[in-house]
């Protein structure tokens, strides 16, 4: 005897289409077939009923989910979106850490689909990721903590409204590269996924750490190779007058800084391939983050380890600063 499955397609719809926060909101079960359903409706409320009522009292965007016969893969959702009698705009966070992405996004009833003009008004230490200051939604960043201000113009059908919210950015604890210059003094830049604060004094723990640090030797596999000998240790570099030297373990790599720039090399010093000719000063290898820093006249730069068994590469160097005079560099692990 053969028995036939037939496939559950879980589906629903609601209304009314642009449901305000306070309206009832009416679901219908579209599913066809199962005998018992579970909603969760986005807000930490639920259902058990096949064509469940809900009102929600804030407006904002809400996932509502819809799961029969209790199965995981019979389950189906949908995005809805609450709006306030009066234009208002809602955050994609409750808690906004800086430096990383944030989404703010109007919620305007609509009805009859009057033309919306948007204006977003941001502080000067807001930084648009996605969308522009004319579009409903916009994705940004603030480079600094505290209270601040964001502000949107919107005409409706030729009707003003001005909505202001104050919001409070947090400090984001983030690894920092620390830098130490030619007077001894040193100084701190963060690094938040990928973004990078402007440098700040350094605190206590980063001086200690790079008074530790010593990008001119380097042991290895029990052996100690110091800058001012590579030229005789290391074959390849016969005749060349080697500042720093940093090793990438595991990719066996070597890199060296010269009178003629940065270099990177196997161990043996074949395939020698310049990467900066301005590169004279401390270098750092974060193989935590594949990453090489070096320091030339203009600045500090970063760009991925080489991989590549002839050292070709082809990434773009990021600038981190316009530091001068660094000559030692390290990376404070520890989140602050």
């Amino acid at each position: 005897m053969i028995v036939g499955c037939k496939k559950v397609d879980v589906k629903f719809d609601y209304s009314p289409a642009e449901p305000r926060a306070g309206q009832t909101v009416t679901f219908t079960n579209r599913s066809s077939a199962g005998e018992s359903w579970l909603w969760t409706f986005g807000d930490n409320a639920n259902s058990l009923l096949k064509n469940p009522k809900k009102i929600y009292k804030k407006p904002g965007e809400y996932v509502v989910t819809l799961m029969v016969d209790s199965a995981k893969y019979l389950t189906h959702s949908k995005v809805i979106v609450i709006y306030d009698t009066v234009p208002t705009f809602v955050c994609s966070s409750d808690s906004i850490l800086h430096y990383q992405d944030v989404t703010y996004t109007a919620n305007v009833y609509n009805p009859f689909n009057h033309e919306l003009i948007y204006d977003w008004v941001l502080p000067e230490d807001c930084k648009i990721v996605a969308g522009s200051r004319n579009s409903r939604s916009i994705s940004v960043y603030f480079t600094t903590i505290g209270k601040k201000n964001v502000k949107l113009n919107l005409s409706q059908k030729d009707t003003p409204y001005t909505i202001e919210k104050e919001f409070n950015i947090h400090l984001t604890k983030a690894p920092a590269i620390v830098m130490r210059k030619s007077d001894h003094s040193a100084v701190r830049q963060r690094m938040i996924n990928d973004r990078l604060e402007h440098p700040n004094s350094a605190t206590a723990e980063d001086v200690h750490l790079i008074e530790l640090t010593n990008d001119t030797v380097v042991t290895f596999n029990g052996k100690t190779f110091y800058a001012s000998q590579m030229a005789t240790t290391v074959a390849g570099f016969a005749g060349l007058t080697i500042n720093h030297i940093q090793i990438d373990a595991m990719a066996q790599k070597w890199y060296i800084t010269t009178p003629a720039g940065l270099f990177v090399a196997n161990m043996d010093g074949s395939y020698m391939e310049g990467i900066d000719p301005e590169a004279t000063g401390a270098i750092f290898v974060d193989a935590y983050r594949n990453r090489i820093y070096w320091a030339n006249k203009n600045g500090v730069y970063a760009m991925a380890l080489v991989k590549s068994k002839n050292n070709r590469f082809t990434t773009t160097p990021i600038q981190y600063n316009n530091l001068t005079n660094v000559d030692l560099i390290v990376v404070n692990e520890k989140l602050q």
